[in-house]
């Protein structure tokens, strides 16, 4: 199964960095000397795998929250890490910092700290704790990004808006790299603690009675994902739904258990942001249409048609 979703995944890695406004011959892209050359290893190639591991990270992150908090709604935007990215970089563009993905992450990180810290201070399970406080993070921070909006220029504003849209726009593998580091660790915490994550799945209680330590891997998971998450929305914006729809694709195929489907969501979330991306850039407009529309309004449709399936079956 792993081998099929690997062929899948280079056919269409390969068919998406090949398309685009300058069509590539896959035999100039040998030769050093050319155009062709430049074209496919300074932008093609680099954001077919910035697209790619910031769609696996998304929908691995997705799968491990849904199941750390076994809510099928959960997802990294509900948690508000990516909010706290968000409102890091608009920061940053309207004082006029050049640094914008590193505001993005410190966002992140500070939204991390504080939900661990006043969930400490509340008193409900841990995982509940998280959500509600992830929740009103979430308002605080939307409130606070409309408050920016109001009080940036025209030039700022529109920024801000393209950063809030997602763009995959890149050049050299300086982006890339720590993206692929960030799907490193992720995928090797999720595959440390597989087993522990098919216990937490069933419940808390379960887990703890089966001799796990629930709020030492709830926190150790919680941590590395945000971290990882932080990463991707601080370079590539908040690009919503991959998080939400692909654990339930994944989970409505292949009917297996948290720890079958770890590497199949990765790998499946990747493809969808990477198609996604494709059709960017390849829609007859004046200017690319930023890769987050595309993934909302097709994740937006395929979340209407799992819901109304569900309720039939």
């Amino acid at each position: 199964m792993i081998f099929f979703w690997i062929v899948i995944t280079i056919i269409v890695a390969i068919f998406s960095a090949t398309i685009g406004k300058i069509d590539l011959d896959l035999i100039k892209i040998f030769d050093t000397s050319t155009i062709e050359y430049q074209i496919f290893t300074q932008i093609r190639l680099p954001r077919v795998i910035l697209a790619f591991t910031s769609g696996g990270i998304l929908a691995l992150s997705g799968l491990l929250f849904q199941t750390l908090f076994r809510n099928p709604l959960t997802t990294p935007f509900t948690l508000g890490v990516s909010s706290g990215a968000t409102l890091g970089a608009a920061i940053a563009i309207i004082f006029g910092f050049s640094f914008v993905s590193f505001f993005g992450f410190i966002g992140a990180i500070s939204t991390i700290f504080v939900i661990y810290f006043f969930s400490k201070k509340l008193n409900s399970n841990s995982d509940q704790r998280l959500i509600l406080v992830g929740i009103a993070l979430s308002f605080l921070y939307s409130s606070m990004l409309l408050i920016i909006y109001y009080l940036s220029d025209f030039q700022e504003s529109y920024l801000i808006l393209r950063f809030t849209m997602g763009s995959l726009l890149t050049v050299g593998f300086g982006e890339t790299v720590p993206i692929i580091l960030s799907a490193t660790i992720v995928i090797f915490v999720s595959q440390k603690y597989k087993n522990e994550l098919k216990l937490l799945s069933i419940s808390s209680n379960f887990a703890f009675l089966e001799g796990v330590n629930v709020d030492r891997v709830l926190i150790i998971l919680f941590v590395s994902i945000s971290l990882a998450i932080g990463i991707v929305v601080s370079i590539v914006g908040p690009i919503s739904f991959i998080g939400l729809i692909t654990p339930h694709i994944i989970r409505t195929i292949l009917k297996k258990s948290i720890d079958q489907i770890i590497i199949p969501t990765f790998i499946a979330g990747g493809l969808f942001l990477l198609i996604c991306d494709t059709i960017a850039r390849n829609l007859p407009t004046i200017s690319e249409i930023p890769v987050g529309i595309i993934t909302s309004f097709i994740g937006g449709i395929v979340f209407v048609y799992i819901l109304i399936s569900s309720k039939k079956y």
